[in-house]
């Protein structure tokens, strides 16, 4: 159906004292095992809240996997709030899983058949931009979790000045990711991006506007993209399609069996999902879980490798003469609802 059903069971929030229940088998995932966690009062250990963590706090993490050594690094930079640091690893995992090694992967093969040949071109560059990236651990974690990544990019306004302590600290605990040489910060508006479509396009929490911005950005470069909205604008709007879908599922028979009917901010998650599909892109619905925060759809998309071979989109600029970015604000739509089309 048009509506993910990873959306609708997720759609109604459990108590703040609630039984999070046994950890997820998704890699990485572990982190949601409390038992990983060392405190002598675990339930005043939210993982959304919003205090910073400091090196006191790395004697929580004890383990060897790769997250307690990333919340390790964390804490001893003394730089990013605890809800950050649990969103944003939950957030890199569903995206390496969603997008996969065709997207991720440089160095990967793009195959393209047709009734007479088969043609397999080499893609020499994958990179990861960060927009309105922060500190930049986003990109961080997608360099740790996928170390075939060519390099990331962060664009924001303006890089915090504890963004070098963190990232030194990061690649200290991960000298084999070579964090310094495959990252770099642009201080600049994300409207000024030009991604190829081998960039692919990752934002946590880029509020209202900005997540549409980001998700016309990959749509017009046909990069990879994958998005965590936040501070949903023009839900009046969003309403009326709420409805639409609340009385399609009534229609199927199904409305009465999720936990809750559809909310204008998940309506309007769906309508950005369908606007992926129907410019030629595969999409999926991911969630990273809400005990960290409400606010946690993921939404997933990609151009086909062959799809994209096929129209010519295996090039890559990034040691040419574009720096990947250029002024582009005049195509700001100024509401996301004028650039959705939904319902029709």
């Amino acid at each position: 159906g048009l509506v993910p059903g990873a959306w609708r069971k997720d759609d109604a929030a459990p108590s703040r004292d609630a039984d999070p229940g046994e950890p997820t088998t998704r890699p990485g995932s572990a982190i949601l095992d409390t038992r990983l966690i060392v405190d002598a009062e675990r339930p005043t250990f939210r993982m959304a809240s919003r205090s910073r963590l400091t090196p006191m706090d790395a004697r929580r993490f004890p383990g060897d996997d790769a997250f307690s050594t990333i919340a390790r690094a964390v804490c001893d930079a003394d730089a990013l709030p605890r809800k950050e640091l649990f969103e944003t690893w939950h957030a890199a995992i569903a995206i390496t899983d969603a997008l996969g090694p065709a997207s991720l992967d440089a160095d990967a093969d793009a195959t393209t058949t047709t009734t007479t040949t088969t043609t397999t071109k080499r893609r020499r560059h994958r990179r990861v931009m960060d927009l309105a990236g922060g500190h930049g651990f986003l990109a961080v974690c997608m360099l740790i979790l996928n170390p075939r990544l060519s390099s990331a990019v962060v664009v924001d306004r303006r890089k915090p000045d504890s963004h070098e302590r963190l990232v030194s600290s990061l690649a200290n605990a991960f000298p084999a990711s070579r964090l310094h040489a495959r990252l770099r910060y642009v201080e600049a508006s994300i409207a000024d991006a030009t991604p190829t479509p081998c960039t692919a396009l990752v934002s946590v929490h880029a509020c209202g506007d900005l997540s549409d911005l980001v998700l016309k950005l990959a749509a017009e470069a046909r990069s990879p993209v994958a998005v965590v909205p936040c501070c949903h604008q023009g839900l009046s709007k969003a309403r009326a399609f709420a409805e639409r879908l609340n009385a399609a599922l009534a229609d199927e028979g199904t409305g009465g069996s999720g936990p809750s009917p559809i909310c204008p901010s998940v309506a309007m998650d769906v309508a950005r999902l369908e606007l992926l599909r129907r410019a030629g892109f595969h999409v999926h619905a991911r969630t990273i879980p809400r005990e960290i925060t409400p606010k946690n759809r993921v939404i997933v998309g990609a151009v086909a490798a062959a799809a994209a071979a096929a129209a010519g989109d295996d090039k890559d600029d990034e040691d040419g003469a574009s720096p990947g970015w250029r002024s582009v604000a005049d195509t700001i739509p100024a509401s996301p609802w004028k650039w959705h089309v939904v319902g029709s």
